[in-house]
């Protein structure tokens, strides 16, 4: 027969359980507080440290360190803007079809055969404009296609600033002029330089804003099978718009190389040239014929391929867009 249990042991057993229960919970709550409070002192110290405010105020976000990132990238690309452009490798220049092309037109030119030998050895393609009523018109149209160089006419036109007289200004055509003094003159310009494959404005900036002088021109140069240059003397000028709508093969300057009075700019325009090439697929610029144009063009002209273009004249500049042109739907 089996033993009886103690009532009185099981209620004694179930109350100790139940006691050990109580003092484990309470012992864990005791350590919660002990520890909240301990973390609630040490809050509470650090922020009366003297270096705790510092430490704050100097440890990014990462809110702030993503903003400072964002800055600094933003802040090296600007200045890579202002750097010249990296020569291209020999990998990066292969393969990739046409290079971007940059032509440059010497303007001013018929007055210095020196000059005229100078950008002869740069063996490098080269548009020059001549001024017809020059001195030495003749012989540097002459030299210019022995050598391969483009010839264009550097036709004088009217300033807003009146000026009518000193270099350049021979054979100067004017508003105010008629109909066929002004034809007569281009006539004679054509005559005298009849290896020319187009013509730019030298000065203009009252000319190339006057239809009444551009629709005449416009009609001659498209009978003559010739280009136009704009050289945008004045932001006023209609030349080259007109141009297109008379469908006279044209193109404009978008770089003069060395118009700023600090020459030692020189090198900094014609990077810029490159540039806008690079980014719109062509470019053109002028220069004239001073000493410190020419070293710029010495130095860096051979190496065009180097800087990723391809330079050209302005009769093969305008045939690319043309073609461009013509594959827009």
């Amino acid at each position: 027969m089996p033993a009886k249990s103690d009532p009185k042991r099981t209620t004694f057993d179930s109350r100790r359980f139940f006691l050990k229960i109580s003092l484990i919970l309470a012992s864990m709550a005791l350590l919660s507080g002990v520890l909240l409070d301990y973390l609630s002192f040490k809050h509470q110290q650090a922020a009366y440290l003297p270096w705790a405010s510092l430490a704050r105020r100097h440890t990014p976000s990462r809110l702030a360190k993503k903003a400072e990132t964002k800055t600094s990238s933003t802040d090296q690309k600007k200045s890579v803007k202002q750097e010249e452009p990296a020569p291209k490798s020999v990998s990066d220049r292969s393969g990739k079809g046409n290079l971007p092309l940059v032509a440059i037109i010497i303007d001013d030119m018929g007055q210095d055969l020196n000059f005229m030998r100078e950008l002869v050895n740069l063996k490098v393609p080269l548009t020059v404009a001549i001024l017809p009523d020059a001195g030495q018109a003749v012989d540097t149209a002459q030299m210019a296609v022995s050598h391969q160089l483009e010839v264009i006419i550097h036709l004088p036109l009217e300033a807003f600033n009146g000026q009518t007289a000193g270099s350049g200004a021979d054979g100067l055509i004017t508003t105010t002029m008629s109909q066929e003094e002004i034809w007569s003159r281009l006539e004679a310009s054509l005559e005298r330089l009849p290896a020319a494959r187009g013509l730019n404005n030298h000065m203009g900036s009252k000319g190339t804003a006057s239809q009444y002088v551009m629709e005449i021109i416009m009609e001659f140069l498209k009978q003559k099978n010739l280009f136009f240059i704009d050289s945008k003397t004045s932001p006023k000028s209609i030349a080259y718009d007109l141009a297109l709508k008379r469908q006279v093969p044209a193109a404009f300057r978008q770089v003069f190389l060395d118009a700023d009075e600090d020459r030692g700019k020189i090198k900094d325009r014609l990077f810029e040239l490159f540039t806008l090439a690079r980014k719109n697929g062509q470019a053109l610029g002028i220069g004239h014929p001073f000493d410190d144009t020419l070293s710029v063009l010495k130095t860096y002209l051979p190496e065009a391929k180097n800087y990723g273009v391809e330079l050209a004249t302005c009769s093969q500049l305008i045939k690319r867009q043309q073609e461009i042109r013509q594959k827009k739907p």
